[in-house]
């Protein structure tokens, strides 16, 4: 989910698009990822042309969304891999719900899970290593796909060593266009263009 938040807010800032991104995984899985650990900050310029809201942020959350609408064209919330009150909360403002799932029977149980507690349009993003399985047959029939797939690829492990995006990494790569075509189906399902 955290690398998926952060190649969708990098692809849309490549697409002209002022993105935020809210780490509310106390994890703070992202927030690590992009080398802030230790930050004190409540909003973050991030160098790849979007801002972070780390997951240490005191500021109110409420405050910020009230700003949205003028500051921002996107906000990508990286959840927590558990439901969580902030997470219901999330899941009843957000005007899309993008699920990645990955080839296997845990993965789909939990996008139909996380359908039936929002009223969002959901869409999944498929991130399977194979293609043409009875599972990834059964994910297409079961859920409703957002046009793209995401291959696993060693690029986008290159890339978090880095704590940058495999766009800015690896930009003419597979996996890079992989996740700009996915975040052009996700602006275009939002009607941004």
């Amino acid at each position: 989910k955290s690398t998926l938040a952060h190649a969708l807010a990098v692809a849309s800032a490549e697409f002209g698009k002022k993105a935020l991104v809210i780490d509310l995984d106390q994890s703070g899985a992202l927030t690590f990822k992009l080398g802030h650990e230790r930050t004190r900050e409540n909003l973050i310029s991030c160098s790849e042309r979007f801002d972070l809201r780390p997951h240490t942020a005191t500021d109110s959350l409420a405050t910020l969304i009230t700003e949205i609408p003028e500051k921002y064209d996107l906000v990508l919330i990286d959840s927590a891999p558990l439901f969580t009150t902030e997470l219901e909360q999330v899941l009843k403002a957000a005007q899309l719900v993008i699920l990645p799932v990955r080839e296997s029977l845990h993965s789909l149980r939990g996008a139909l899970a996380v359908i039936k507690i929002t009223a969002a349009p959901c869409k999944a993003l498929p991130f399977f290593a194979t293609d043409g399985s009875d599972l990834t047959k059964l994910i297409a029939a079961e859920l409703n796909l957002i046009d793209g797939a995401i291959s696993i690829a060693p690029e986008v492990l290159a890339a978090e060593a880095k704590t940058i995006s495999v766009l800015t990494d690896n930009k003419n790569s597979v996996i890079a266009q992989q996740y700009r075509d996915a975040a052009y189906s996700m602006l275009e399902e939002l009607k941004i263009f």
